[in-house]
This record gives structure tokens, C-alpha cells and sequence, in this order.
């Protein structure tokens, strides 16, 4: 899976952004992976990710949605994730994963260093590695504030305006809203679960100060 892997951002910024992925294999093992998934789910939990979600039924911050909302609709070919600030959470989360046994697929995508120390500490040793080579192409079209982008590519399949995220920067400068509301209006957009609201919050900070 890619669409947690293309992030942009500052070393210190990326430092609190870790996803982790957890799934089935269509046609290998998805038959009667349900309650798999599901216990990975709730291990993932167990740890208070910034943001949770299946990428067919829709994230924590979905209207109406929650973690049990999750659960219910939970299938065989589910696609589960958190969101963490810290790799030591992280390896926790790896760890607890591990000794379930699940037989579930799980990727982690952050700082290839970080992720890479925090497996071989566990005794994990990755079935592969995937590197981001960057933006190829017409980049003269991409926002000018790294900020905005930073904040777009939190949403892997791209549902994040760079006009709405200008916006709501503006409504924060202005007193409007505040930086967190500001976020969380962010995450809606995200249906999957992958978006960072911690990190986001501080980048629009960022952002208005400029």
C-alpha cells in the first residue's frame, strides 16, 4: 500500500507521524478475516492514536462514525489504520501486533531510519521497503507554502484542497476558528483514517504566523 507513503514535511515534523496498516490479502487469507482484523483494530486502539479508520467505511472524524461504528462494519477485506506521534508508540503497537499472530499484513509507513530501528528492536524483520522518490513532474503547480502541502499529503488519496486548507489559515488569522477546529475540519476530508491532527494543527500555525 502507498497511499501513507508519499508525506512531505521538516525531519522534526515528520518525527510525529507514524501510520500503521493493517490488512488482509485478497485471495491468500481474506476468508474469514473479519474478527482478525477487528483484534488488530482493537489493538491499535489500545494505544490512542491521533486518528483510526477503515479505508471502505470512513475514519473516527466521519460524521456520525466512531470506533465502534468501525467495528460493526468491519469485513473480511477491511483495511485498518492508526495514526501516532512517536515511534515508541509505535513499537508498542508493533509488539502487541506480533505476539497476536494475527496473520495479517501491516505496514508502517514513517522516517525509514525510525521505522526500520523500531522493527529490528522488536525482532521484526520487514518483507519489504518501499521509499517515497519525491514529486516528479509539473511542480510549478504545487502550493508554495510547504505547509500546504505537508498538510495535503497527510491524505494519501488526495481529498484535501489546497484552497480549503488556505481558508481555513485564514479563518484561524481571523479570529473565526480556532487551529484545531481548523484540523479536525481537515480530517473529515480524509475517509480513510490516515490524517494527522496533531500534526496538522501545527503546521496551520505555522502557516498563519507567516
Amino acid at each position: 500500500m502507498t497511499h501513507t507513503l508519499h508525506r512531505t514535511g521538516e525531519i522534526e515534523s515528520l518525527k510525529k507521524d507514524y501510520v500503521v496498516l493493517v490488512m488482509s490479502c485478497r485471495g491468500f487469507n481474506d476468508a474469514g478475516a473479519a474478527p482478525k482484523l477487528v483484534e488488530a483494530l482493537k489493538i491499535l486502539a489500545r494505544y490512542n492514536p491521533i486518528n483510526m479508520g477503515d479505508m471502505k467505511t470512513g475514519s473516527i472524524w466521519t460524521k456520525d462514525h466512531n470506533f465502534e461504528k468501525i467495528v460493526e462494519k468491519a469485513t473480511d477485506t477491511s483495511i485498518f489504520h492508526g495514526v501516532y506521534k512517536d515511534i515508541e508508540t509505535v513499537k508498542m503497537v508493533l509488539k502487541d501486533l506480533k505476539d497476536a499472530n494475527l496473520g495479517m499484513s501491516v505496514v508502517v509507513s514513517g522516517l525509514y531510519n525510525e521505522t526500520l530501528n523500531a522493527a529490528r528492536e522488536i525482532g521484526l524483520t520487514p518483507h519489504t521497503v518501499m521509499v517515497s522518490l519525491g514529486i516528479w513532474g509539473k511542480t510549478d503547480l504545487l502550493p508554495e507554502e510547504p505547509e500546504i502541502l505537508d498538510i495535503q499529503t497527510m491524505c494519501g488519496h488526495g481529498l484535501i484542497s489546497k484552497n480549503l486548507v488556505k481558508k481555513l489559515a485564514k479563518d484561524v488569522k481571523l479570529g473565526i476558528i480556532s487551529s484545531d477546529e481548523a484540523a479536525r475540519t481537515l480530517a473529515k476530508c480524509c475517509t480513510c483514517g490516515i490524517f494527522n491532527v496533531e500534526r496538522a494543527k501545527e503546521l496551520i500555525e505555522k502557516l498563519v504566523k507567516k
